[in-house]
């Protein structure tokens, strides 16, 4: 075992993890998990938007709502913005396991 046979070891490890950090990345952005709960809020949001304008009493209903729906807006671009940044690093590792095999 020489050096050579380290470093394409080392370059096919890096290559293995930047093809599963893409795809985490890409099925991070892709995942509709919170997209579901953010019409449901929205719709009953709605709703009670539309009794509290009969009733003074559900104002402070309708304002945790609205905080709550921009709580996983939120979440939801926090999200994208994870994936985003797992599919740039797994492919700066793929671009460094390339660099490893065919610069060296």
């Amino acid at each position: 075992m020489n050096i050579r046979d380290i470093q394409i070891g080392m370059a096919i490890t890096l290559f293995v993890l930047g093809v599963i950090s893409c795809t985490a990345g890409f099925w991070t952005i892709l995942s509709r998990r919170y997209q579901q709960a953010l019409r449901n809020i929205s719709a009953h949001s709605a709703r009670v938007t539309s009794k509290a304008i009969a009733d003074a009493g559900l104002v402070p209903l309708v304002e945790a709502l609205s905080g709550l729906v921009r709580a996983i807006d939120q979440l939801v671009r926090t999200s994208v913005g994870i994936g985003v940044f797992l599919c740039l690093a797994g492919a700066t590792l793929c671009a460094v396991a390339y660099w490893m095999i065919y610069g060296l």
